[in-house]
């Protein structure tokens, strides 16, 4: 029978000691300080009994590439890449602590970090993929249980900002680099495609070459946000401008994604959120003008110039009406604002 570990003085070495499976652990320096000593064991202690239930310590590093392996495997390529990109930006500061170690003030300290980078909405994604991934390592008894509770996350953006005309166009206009380059003309020309589609913006991103159908004047993306629901691909009609645009990438383009960055690589959703930051600024807009804001100004406009939700819906890929009519109120504030304007 094994006895409890205890601490003692080990005057060669002149500081407080113990010996756990086998090894001499220091636990403080001087002879005044047995009691800091007896609580480090206490700690000790604590933590080996915490893991007793694991193959052993874990790190952050670790838990997150064991959490994203499964993530690939199980789940779909954009749920993956959600998380792979929460993942990076947790490890990025906290790679090298044990996965267990980590305190709620830590997740805290996280959640200020951003806030200084990702609006609202983009934070509460990252928090949640966090949640996610510490309740897998939990599940699949790769860590202990940890002590982070439920995650808090900030209210998402609400998606009802109309962007005006005149701010789209500034936009537009401040995609073009400071240094005479042209390379903002690859953002420029996505920015359109959402206005001309009603595409989400990872939507556009994974839209392939082998997606277009030109004979019928329609792309058919088969991976989309309501494709569990639906069970059908998504059906994106190509309006004139837009089937012009395409026809011109493709006479240009060797990438098999329809719409790539000044390299020729796939846009990913953090590199739209950066780029949409940096066009905010210069075009001197807030914060509330997101990526999804586009979708929301193409939904908008087709009900004030048709008057009909149910078509809307449609090329929007709701599965539901009820999910439409959340853009109308816009479009009734415009109604009256114009009869305000006409009739006085």
């Amino acid at each position: 029978m094994s006895t409890q570990p205890r601490v003692w003085w080990w005057s060669a070495k002149q500081y407080w000691a113990t010996q756990i499976d086998g090894k001499r652990i220091c636990l403080a320096k001087g002879r005044k300080n047995k009691q800091v000593a007896e609580e480090k064991l206490a700690l000790l202690l604590k933590e080996r009994s915490l893991l007793a239930s694991v193959d052993g310590p874990v790190s952050v590093a670790g838990l997150c590439e064991e959490f994203l392996a499964d993530a690939h495997k199980h789940l779909a390529p954009k749920t993956y890449e959600s998380y792979r990109y929460a993942c990076q930006m947790f490890v990025d500061q906290f790679g090298g602590r044990l996965a267990h170690s980590i305190k709620p003030l830590d997740i805290r300290r996280f959640t200020q970090s951003l806030e200084e980078r990702l609006n609202a909405t983009t934070q509460g994604i990252v928090l949640r993929s966090l949640q996610r991934a510490f309740n897998w390592g939990v599940d699949e008894q790769l860590i202990p249980p940890h002590a982070l509770g439920r995650i808090r996350k900030p209210s998402g953006i609400r998606r009802d900002r109309f962007v005006t005309d005149a701010e789209f166009q500034s936009m537009l206009r401040s995609t073009a680099p400071l240094n005479g380059h042209h390379h903002g003309a690859e953002f420029r020309r996505l920015l359109l495609a959402m206005d001309w589609t009603m595409c989400r913006p990872g939507e556009l991103i994974r839209l392939q070459w082998s997606d277009i159908h030109w004979e019928q004047n329609v792309a058919l993306l088969a991976q989309h946000k309501t494709r569990r629901a639906t069970g059908k691909p998504k059906i994106i009609p190509l309006v004139p401008k837009m089937r012009r645009l395409l026809a011109w990438l493709k006479q240009r383009k060797s990438s098999h994604c329809c719409f790539t960055n000044s390299r020729g690589e796939p846009w990913t959703v953090n590199a739209i959120d950066q780029r949409l930051q940096h066009i905010r600024q210069r075009a001197g807009l807030d914060g509330s003008v997101v990526p999804y804001t586009l979708r929301h100004r193409a939904a908008t406009n087709a009900i004030l110039r048709t008057g009909n939700l149910k078509l809307t819906s449609q090329l929007l890929g709701h599965t539901s009406v009820a999910t439409t009519e959340r853009y109308t109120h816009v479009a009734q504030e415009h109604l009256v604002k114009f009869a305000e304007l006409a009739l006085g």
